[in-house]
């Protein structure tokens, strides 16, 4: 079995691989020379575990970059699994049916304004590689009964924790904010940083039942000051511009410690999350970061969001 139409795989650097649904969210397959991590995967509207089989043959263990939906959707497919220890909980429990439908309408309107945006595209800017091009949802793929299997983690990560392929190391840091279980894995052999939902390029939430704005800054400080000099590369788990630069990191810290404290420049903009709820935005030209419309900058941190805590 291979990857179906749904993926998009490519080829980033020696053993690591990009598993995408392109832009609904990329997961990554990092090979050793004795074993391999899969970091999330995805939505679960297609056989993951497949299409990571047509990449490797060496035992793929599961680690998830948080609990949310779209990053644990096939974990069923695997016996091997592994979470921060603050995603326990979360991991076992059914997500709320909810959720779904209000994915699959979001997911409608991207795919109808993405046909336009691709005809642009096409003519004038040849911008979206071919992994980063979107499709239908499988044929396959039953809308009325998609949901999430929980599952049982066989390990649990703390800070500091080292994953260990053979001829390269994953260390894991722990970067609550987007929720309390978030982490990143450092590759320093290959100066890489995957950054799950704690560095997105485009619109970064914090605006969940278990989201934190002043853990968020303290998180994306630290990465900035003990990663950035570490890191040419940057692999995020959401957008089309899925790399950055460790610039980046600085330029992300800066934000969310500007919105903790103050008015962002040019205020808050309404806006709306995958589930239509009614959130507000501040915007730092290309990444933005998304709260509760409550959240007062120095006054408290109200939540509000689709998360359960």
């Amino acid at each position: 079995m291979t990857c179906t139409g749904w993926f998009a795989t490519q080829r980033l650097r020696e053993g690591v691989f990009l598993v995408s649904e392109p832009m609904h969210v990329n997961s990554y397959l990092i090979v050793g020379s004795h074993r391999a991590v899969l970091l999330d995967t995805g939505l679960g509207v297609s056989s993951i575990r497949a299409c990571v089989e047509g990449l490797t043959d060496k035992p793929v263990m599961v680690v998830n970059s948080h609990h949310h939906f779209d990053h644990v959707g096939g974990n069923h497919e695997f016996n091997t699994i592994a979470i921060h220890e603050e995603g326990e909980k979360f991991l076992q429990r059914e997500q709320p049916p909810h959720w779904f439908p209000a994915y699959l309408e979001f997911a409608q309107e991207m795919l109808e304004q993405y046909g336009a945006f691709r005809a642009i595209d096409e003519t004038w800017f040849q911008v979206l590689g071919r992994e980063m091009q979107m499709r239908q949802f499988p044929e396959d793929f039953d809308r009325s009964q998609w949901k999430t299997t929980p599952t049982i983690p066989t390990r649990l990560l703390a800070d500091g924790d080292e994953l260990d392929l053979g001829d390269r190391k994953l260390r894991v840091l722990h970067t609550p904010g987007h929720t309390i279980d978030s982490i990143c894995l450092l590759n320093e052999e290959q100066k890489i940083l995957f950054s799950g939902d704690t560095v997105d390029t485009g619109p970064i939430y914090a605006q969940f039942v278990n989201s934190d704005l002043a853990l968020f800054a303290k998180s994306t400080r630290r990465l900035a000051r003990e990663t950035g000099h570490l890191v040419d590369t940057i692999f995020s788990a959401h957008g089309a511009r899925y790399t950055s630069y460790p610039e980046f990191l600085e330029r992300v810290a800066s934000a969310f410690e500007l919105v903790t404290t103050s008015e962002p420049p040019g205020g808050f903009t309404p806006t709306s999350d995958c589930f239509g709820s009614e959130l507000k935005e501040a915007r730092f030209n290309d990444f933005s970061i998304v709260v509760n419309k409550d959240f007062e900058p120095g006054v408290d941190e109200s939540r509000g969001g689709e998360l359960h805590d």
